[in-house]
């Protein structure tokens, strides 16, 4: 794909696309510090404990988790800063915002929970929605056909930097694997005065990625997307098709397949597929979000948020009630966050293939099955099932991020993306 951007230029044009998605993944393994949340849970409880408040309690943390996972208006934010500025100086900006308020957190966190819920919970949690929408409507331009492909490798990268991240902190802040007390919290001080530092440490980690990362985030050429890539030979065909599109739900009018064939070949990113229509006219916002399918997807997204938020931020502390060992919970951690990752470009790429309705329902059963049965871990006492069953539980967090995004670019057209992914995640609102 062509592109006018001074930097992609350079390489040839069959990598362009696979330089511009590998620095999005960059970006949003930066942004992925939510899914250590239930790693770092019990270093910030007991630290607060020890510092600040005696009384506080991992629940009342579960809030910090909360905000977080999605701050309400910063993905829209994203939508429309992506529109004003354009991806790269979008994403940056976010990164500034999410990261100075990271390294602020060393100083809130000394000082108060509240303090620690305004640096962490608000501003850097603005931070990661404003740049995680930018990227991801970036990324999604360089291969307008491939969306569930290209959504599930970004949101891959969001979701496996808990891979390397959470080892890191347990590394960092627990170098001993020293053990919690009878209550489930750190006492030891030699422990505890090293979370303020950790905030310090990971600002500087992500800062060096993200000013590399923003350097490739170039726009192609022809940013209208809206249509599709591939041209039908007949256009009389394709004007009764997005008449036909018209009658029928949203969720289903972009989800055809013609019947002529294409190869594209970007890179690494090789595919030989069916031409996907997205020939559906343009959609003024205000039908978007009055659209019935808008408000399955908003809801969606809000039901399936509080299982993610109960996964992700208490399964540490649970497995702390029956395993005694911060270095095994610290690995589950890891290949939970490794499992969330590829799971994601799997559910993506699925839903290329079947649609998102088949592949969403498959995911949400799944997650229900494990959420009902994880209690039979515990009276079995396994560290192995309990391994296991927060992996598949995590592979099901995936789904989500990854199916969510992919039914609202197909609904609703690139044009429209920003703004309606954006609003959808104010569903979240409904969490905090």
């Amino acid at each position: 794909m062509e592109t006018e951007d001074h930097l992609i230029k350079l390489f040839p044009p069959k990598w362009r696309a696979t330089v511009v998605i590998t620095a999005g993944v960059v970006l949003q393994f930066t942004l992925g510090l939510v899914y250590t949340f239930g790693n770092i849970l019990p270093y910030l409880t007991s630290y607060i404990r020890w510092k600040v408040n005696p009384e506080q309690t991992q629940g009342s943390l579960i809030w910090l988790q909360s905000l977080m996972s999605g701050f309400p208006f910063s993905m829209l934010t994203g939508g429309y800063l992506e529109r004003l500025l354009g991806a790269r100086w979008g994403a940056a900006f976010g990164s500034v915002i999410y990261t100075g308020s990271l390294a602020l957190s060393y100083f809130s966190i000394q000082e108060s929970y509240f303090l620690l819920i305004v640096t962490m919970g608000l501003f850097a949690s603005f931070g990661i929605g404003v740049t995680y929408n930018c990227v991801l409507i970036q990324c999604q331009k360089w291969l307008p056909h491939r969306v569930g492909l290209v959504s599930g490798i970004i949101t891959a990268g969001f979701g496996g930097g808990a891979f390397i991240i959470s080892p890191v902190q347990t590394k960092f802040i627990n170098p001993e694997n020293l053990n919690v007390n009878e209550e489930g919290y750190f006492t030891q001080p030699e422990l505890l005065e090293r979370v303020p530092q950790l905030f310090i440490l990971l600002a500087l980690i992500f800062g060096v990625l993200q000013f590399i990362g923003l350097f490739f985030l170039g726009d192609p050429k022809n940013t209208n997307n809206n249509e599709s890539v591939f041209q039908d030979e007949n256009d009389e065909e394709n004007k009764d098709q997005e008449m036909e599109s018209q009658k029928r739900p949203l969720l289903n009018s972009r989800c055809s397949i013609t019947s002529s064939h294409s190869h594209t070949s970007y890179g690494i990113i090789t595919t030989t597929t069916a031409a996907l229509s997205l020939t559906a006219p343009t959609i003024s916002t205000k039908k978007v979000l009055t659209s019935d399918t808008f408000i399955c997807l908003f809801l969606t997204l809000l039901l399936n948020g509080i299982w993610v938020q109960t996964t992700s931020g208490l399964f540490k502390a649970y497995g702390q009630t029956f395993i005694q060992n911060d270095f095994f919970l610290a690995t589950v951690s890891s290949f939970a966050a490794a499992t969330n990752c590829f799971s994601r470009i799997f559910w993506g790429a699925f839903a290329d293939r079947a649609s998102y309705r088949l592949t969403m329902g498959i995911a949400c059963s799944l997650g229900a099955a494990l959420m009902w049965t994880l209690g039979l871990v515990e009276l079995l006492n396994s560290s192995f099932l309990f391994f296991i069953w927060i992996c598949a539980m995590f592979s099901c967090v995936g789904a989500t991020y990854s199916l969510v995004p992919y039914a609202t670019h197909r609904c609703f057209g690139c044009e429209n993306f920003g703004v309606a992914y954006g609003c959808v995640h104010i569903s979240l609102v409904g969490l905090n």
